[in-house]
């Protein structure tokens, strides 16, 4: 499953998605993800920005507080 749909579009291309920009969510890992963004009230976006936020941060490689 590849997804695109928070993707932003490169600066004077709208409605295409660069192939830098995409990448492959396995079917297993987007399913997850969809069930822990209904459950936390996120969107899918979010979602992915707080467990990269918190993934980072718990290996070192981001410092400063957690976000509220």
């Amino acid at each position: 499953m590849t997804d695109t749909s928070e993707t932003p579009d490169g600066p004077g291309d709208p409605g295409s998605v660069r192939d830098e920009e995409a990448f492959h969510i396995p079917d297993d890992l987007a399913q997850g993800l969809t069930e822990f963004a209904a459950v936390e009230q996120l969107s899918r976006g979010e979602a992915i920005c707080l467990i990269l936020r918190e993934y980072l941060r718990a290996k070192g490689y981001l410092k400063g507080a957690p976000a509220a």
